[in-house]
């Protein structure tokens, strides 16, 4: 009796690195959602390139985490969840001020307590559960779509690569890089973010034959 062709888990996807987005992607994304007023969804974007953290760690995020009764902080702090337990330093992050405007519109509409999530599902049911992961990339993965971009060739990595990737492009400070990204080695975020390989694809450009 004749098999079924196996399907390979990878069909129809792109492997590999997951490009970051470029600032003309960002301002797309940032503008469809302050149309479509989606309040959450734009602080959550916004956050979410503004810290670099794992999605782990995003949707994790409490109200005190970002706010204190006094307003929306500057500079946030975190333990990241997957480095906890080997005692790693916290990681900063600093909040750009349209982040802070959408963060407190956000808020006020939300009613949210302090010691709640920052980012919950909508409607009373889900209100105080955050955002799984699954749920993250399905809204990065709306996100794209309005913007007309391809998900197939992005994943949540994307945005933890946005902001980092931007600084070492425009300044060449790959220690600045390393720090937003909590990464213990220099040599993880030459890997991460692929510094390497953009410069020696760009030598390529300058010196073909």
């Amino acid at each position: 009796m004749p098999t079924a062709p196996e399907t390979t888990w990878n069909k129809g996807r792109v492997v590999g690195k997951k490009p970051p987005l470029t600032p003309d992607q960002v301002a797309l994304i940032r503008m469809i959602l302050g149309q479509d007023r989606a309040l959450r969804d734009l602080a959550l974007f916004n956050t979410a390139l503004d810290t670099s953290f794992r999605g782990s760690d995003l949707v994790r995020l409490r109200v005190s985490d970002v706010a204190t009764p006094a307003g929306v902080r500057e500079i946030i702090e975190i333990r990241q969840k997957k480095t906890e337990s080997r005692n790693a330093r916290p990681v900063q992050a600093r909040l750009s001020s349209g982040t802070r405007d959408s963060l407190r519109s956000y808020l006020a509409a939300s009613e949210k307590q302090m010691h709640a999530w920052l980012f919950t599902g909508q409607g009373a049911r889900w209100s105080h559960t955050h955002l799984s992961e699954s749920q993250l990339w399905r809204l990065f993965k709306s996100w794209l779509e309005k913007a007309r971009l391809d998900p197939s060739l992005y994943g949540l990595h994307s945005l933890r690569r946005t902001f980092p990737t931007h600084i070492y492009q425009q300044t060449g400070n790959l220690r600045a890089a390393q720090l937003l990204l909590g990464h213990a080695s220099i040599e993880s975020t030459k890997e991460y973010i692929g510094t390497e390989q953009a410069e020696a694809l760009e030598i390529a450009r300058k010196y073909h034959l």
